[in-house]
């Protein structure tokens, strides 16, 4: 194909992109009716070759299938470690601790006093050390099997690399951080609820894990990963047989809402990037905790000393230069496309930025740099002044509490907070707008008019979204995936403190009044770990993480042969997407589609808000603690 004769495909792809590979964009074949099933690229790829032992030796015992699953030398590895791991797990559990309760089994490591030596067979701490032998090198034979698999397949190896995080999240907790600490005893104990003991432990152990910062930002990666996953899945999922929505369909539909589109390639390299990220700062999270930092609130005692509050100029200073700096910037305009003006109208019903601009740094970085056009519409005003006016109350809450002093204000701001009246003032208001100034954690009625805008916001966004992906043609999916989110939100700032009978059961509006509120509730509820439902929403956001993170690194992998153009590979998969699935057919014994990939995304995001909301809506209300209620099933691991 020329280059004067280029077939469109989509807005940024041509039909002659991947024509050297011998494998046309998925919408073209479909319309000439050429699919290629998936059993053929399978015949295709199904040989020997491309592994560690054929490269050093030129042959491989190893190199064979079993059924579905692909064995090759590391997975043998793999499966050595996992039946030995296994074995030693049931033998501590039945054999020395004389118990069938799988759930309540406690396997402790070595006592600190044996410090880094390996103890003798049935002593305290044996079976743990074994487990985390085998399961190393299980872990690392699953990373390495990954490897030659995705050379097998020709794949770029991000996916091994993403779950070489994990692997690295595995070897800090239980090998590097012990040896810093000088104990086997600092490691990870292990057991389905007795690790619920040790997380809830360590964090008090270092005086409220939650002020880690490290911690703080893994947990809002955590969260974000999430986020990224449930949107793009419920985008994907809601254009599914219909054929008019195209990338750029969901591009102008992104654009309009948020004022940018990460694009289909950029929100896999960001899923892929954010998911490795969330693992790697969980890493640095604990193992500064007792090597480093022995108290995460003293850790905070720098700030306070910090030099620039001495200068009480500064900050005005730096604000005045930004600002003027700011100013001196130049933007890219670019020419307005009618076609991302198609979901215009009259009024205020209509795009309110239309003239788009491109930000090159983010094209680099996720193939797309434009910047709008944003609409915003009658529930877009409603939803932004609402949360204005939450913005507005709650600045003059933290600034009445430093004595509207800037320097203060700035020093301060992220401990200072709004909160709700006192327990004594139930559901009603309290007759105070801040609340007593020398009583900490205890506001006034500003938290109750400033919370209730904000629930206007959040219900106006919602309605916003709905009519968004109306005028795009696409379906309620996203909005449906919202309402969890606003069940979840509800739960925590509405729903429970109503059934409690005040809201001084509602968290504060600040950094510190949420983290604070969320280490409240565990101690209130007798330790939260041991709710069913809590464990069921950390798993669907642990879960929804990994989830992102194999999604986005399986089509960066294969991005080059244009499998992230996914509103059109559902329609006729190409060879990009069928790779993909291949390599976890070969990994994990089965795959996703292109189509359901993005059904199970959308689950474990709205499972996430479903299970937490239900999780919070009856602590304290229908169980009053939590540990008292497992001691009653009988899950909490014994004493040692």
């Amino acid at each position: 194909m020329s280059s004067n004769n280029i077939n469109i495909i989509t807005g940024r792809v041509v039909a002659d992109d991947y024509d050297y590979r011998g494998a046309r964009p998925a919408a073209e074949r479909a319309m000439e009716m050429e699919p290629l099933s998936i059993a053929e690229i399978e015949n295709h790829y199904k040989k020997k070759g491309g592994t560690l032992l054929h490269y050093l030796f030129g042959a491989d015992p190893f190199d064979f299938w079993v059924g579905r699953f692909y064995v090759g030398l590391f997975g043998v590895i793999t499966m050595i470690g996992i039946v030995f791991g296994v074995a030693f797990y049931f033998y501590q559990v039945i054999v020395i601790e004389g118990t069938y309760n799988l759930i309540a089994a406690r396997l402790d490591p070595p006592p600190i006093s044996a410090g880094l030596s390996f103890v003798g067979f049935g002593e305290p701490g044996f079976a743990w050390q074994i487990i985390v032998i085998f399961a190393t090198i299980s872990f690392v034979g699953w990373a390495l099997r990954q490897a030659e698999i995705s050379s097998k397949l020709d794949m770029t190896y991000e996916v091994p690399i993403a779950f070489g995080a994990v692997v690295f999240s595995w070897i800090t907790i239980q090998i590097l951080r012990p040896i810093a600490m000088g104990a086997w005893g600092n490691g990870f104990s292990l057991g389905i609820t007795h690790h619920l003991d040790w997380v809830s432990n360590i964090g008090y152990q270092y005086f409220n894990f939650f002020y880690n910062p490290f911690h703080a930002v893994a947990i809002t990666l955590i969260f974000f990963s999430t986020l990224l996953l449930g949107m793009h899945g419920a985008v994907i999922w809601s254009g599914a047989d219909r054929p008019m929505v195209r990338e750029e369909t969901e591009d102008g539909f992104w654009r309009n809402l948020l004022g940018y589109s990460i694009g289909e390639i950029g929100i896999h390299r960001a899923a892929f990037w954010v998911g490795a990220a969330s693992v790697l700062f969980a890493n640095v999270c604990i193992f500064l905790s007792g090597t480093l930092i022995h108290d995460w609130n003293e850790f905070w005692l720098f700030w306070e000393g910090f030099p620039l509050w001495q200068v009480t100029g500064a900050v005005t200073a730096a604000a005045v230069g930004s600002v003027i700096w700011r100013g001196r910037r130049g933007r890219n305009i670019v020419d307005v496309d009618e076609h991302e003006l198609e979901y215009g109208g009259y009024g205020l019903e209509t795009t309110t930025i239309k003239r788009p601009f491109h930000i090159k740094f983010m094209e680099r970085l996720f193939d797309l740099g434009q910047v709008g056009p944003l609409y915003l519409g009658v529930w877009g005003l409603v939803s932004v002044g609402a949360a204005a006016v939450v913005v507005l109350i709650s600045l003059d809450a933290w600034l009445f509490q430093v004595d509207y002093n800037p320097v203060a204000f700035a020093r301060e701001f992220f401990v200072l907070g709004l909160y709700p009246p006192s327990v004594e003032s139930g559901l009603g208001f309290s007759g105070s707008w801040h609340g007593p100034k020398d009583i900490p954690y205890i506001g006034g009625d500003a938290w109750i008019i400033a919370t209730a805008f904000l629930h206007i916001s959040v219900l106006a966004w919602g309605v916003r979204i709905w009519r968004r992906a109306r005028s795009a043609g696409l379906g309620s999916h996203l909005t449906y995936l919202y309402a969890t989110a606003l069940f979840l939100y509800f739960s925590i700032y509405l729903f429970r403190p109503m059934l409690m009978g005040t809201w001084a059961q509602a968290p504060g509006h600040g950094f510190k009044a949420v983290l604070d509120w969320t280490n409240h509730v565990s101690v209130q509820t007798g330790n939260f770990y041991y709710n069913p439902f809590h464990m069921l929403s950390i798993f669907f956001l642990l879960g929804a993480t990994l989830l992102l993170a194999m999604h986005g690194a399986s089509i960066v992998a294969t991005s080059k042969w244009g499998s992230y153009r996914e509103a059109e590979e559902m329609f006729g998969e190409g060879a990009g997407t069928q790779r993909a699935q291949l390599f976890w057919r070969w990994t994990m014994g089965w795959q996703a589609s292109s189509k359901t990939i993005h059904i199970w995304a959308w689950w474990f995001c709205a499972l996430t808000g479903i299970t937490g909301g239900i999780g919070i809506l009856i602590s304290g209300t229908l169980i009053p603690n939590w540990f008292v209620w497992a001691q009653q099933i009988g899950i909490v691991a014994p004493l040692p």
